[in-house]
């Protein structure tokens, strides 16, 4: 068991080691990392690029390929600013400065599609989300199920295929993968107490500030063997089942996404039948003004909420909000510390029917 708790341990612990070690990014890495991929991405297209700030300015492009370099750029750095402004100037430019041009090849779009697209965009994360995927670890207490326990997780997601659309919207088929676990703190064993394994293939829809998700999920939970030798009047369930998700957001105003969503059961094991239908809703809203720099990124503070009613509870509320910051880079994953506040029913396995509360604080390494 311990064995166990130590590979997990270092699962998790991994990511961020290896982001810690990474060397500060500077103006002219940022500048020469962007010009170097669009020299990729767009070759032979004369594209000039300079950076001022949290701005990237395109100066020289084709005209046909305005919006493919708009959304290229946008993908690889979110949180940079894009201008097309063919008057400007570099001003001491190390990059070289390249010629307009009014188009680009036989004037067909430039369009990525395809097996693994290189820079493809995810459903907007609800990052109050009791189950977040990713790489994370934290300290749960005041819980009314399982006391003092520490949450853990090690899962990703990526795109597998893009569909070509022949519009300004996106469309991707990708798969994620996660396993939860939770563990006794208060035991010298540190037992597991339950895991749920998860995987799903989603078809991601994305225009602009909207995003759509339809996926199919895998779910089963498993009990902990030492934790049933700890306690052997728990009567062993075997929580799995199948169903089918639709998720929407939206983006109203800067930095503030809305979600709805709804969850149907298509299949549950005869030891532990879920009733079908499920419904969840809430927000994401990132503090820009109260930003902080650390290491030579930035932070930004959040305040998220995320709320459900499933049939299987008698649609009773289940209430869960999250406070903390998010490290961003130009680009990649991102590295998130947040206390969360749980109010509601339990998310881990054959305990999902019992009322649980608690407070949380966790880290996490994901998109």
């Amino acid at each position: 068991m311990k064995k166990n708790l130590f590979i997990i341990f270092l699962s998790c612990v991994i990511p961020f080691l290896a982001m810690a070690q990474q060397q500060p990014i500077t103006p002219d890495f940022t500048k020469g990392y962007i010009y170097s991929k669009i020299e990729d991405r767009f070759s032979n297209a004369n594209i000039g690029v300079d950076i001022d700030n949290e701005n990237i300015i395109i100066y020289s492009w084709p005209m046909n390929l305005e919006y493919e370099i708009k959304f290229y750029l946008e993908n690889l750095c979110p949180y940079y600013r894009i201008h097309f402004n063919s008057r400007y100037q570099p001003n001491n430019s190390s990059l070289p400065y390249l010629a307009s041009e009014d188009t680009y090849g036989d004037n067909k779009p430039f369009e990525e599609g395809g097996f693994l697209p290189e820079h493809s965009p995810f459903f907007p994360t609800m990052l109050a989300q009791p189950h977040l995927l990713g790489y994370s670890a934290g300290y749960r207490s005041y819980d009314k199920v399982f006391k003092s326990s520490l949450p853990v997780s090690i899962g990703d997601q990526f795109s597998l295929y893009q569909f070509k659309i022949h519009s300004g919207a996106r469309l991707y088929f990708g798969i994620e993968a996660c396993v939860f676990a939770v563990f006794e703190a208060k035991t010298k064993s540190l037992s597991l107490i339950n895991a749920d394994y998860y995987v799903a293939l989603p078809l991601t829809y994305i225009n602009d500030k909207f995003s759509a998700r339809l996926r199919v999920f895998h779910e089963s939970s498993h009990l902990g063997d030492e934790f049933l030798l700890e306690h052997p009047k728990i009567d062993r369930k075997n929580p799995s089942m199948e169903g089918v998700d639709l998720s929407l957001a939206y983006e109203p105003v800067d930095k503030c996404v809305i979600f709805a969503g709804y969850t149907r059961i298509l299949r549950s094991d005869e030891s532990f039948k879920v009733k079908p239908n499920m419904v969840y809703y809430g927000f994401n809203y990132f503090l820009n003004f109260a930003k902080i720099k650390t290491f030579d990124v930035e932070a930004t503070p959040y305040v998220a909420a995320y709320f459900k009613n499933a049939e299987n509870n008698n649609w009773g509320l289940d209430t869960s909000v999250a406070l903390g910051y998010q490290w961003n880079k130009s680009y990649g994953r991102k590295l998130r510390i947040y206390v969360m506040g749980h109010d509601g029913y339990s998310a881990e396995g054959q305990f999902s029917r019992n009322k649980s509360k608690y407070v949380s604080i966790n880290l996490l390494y994901g998109y």
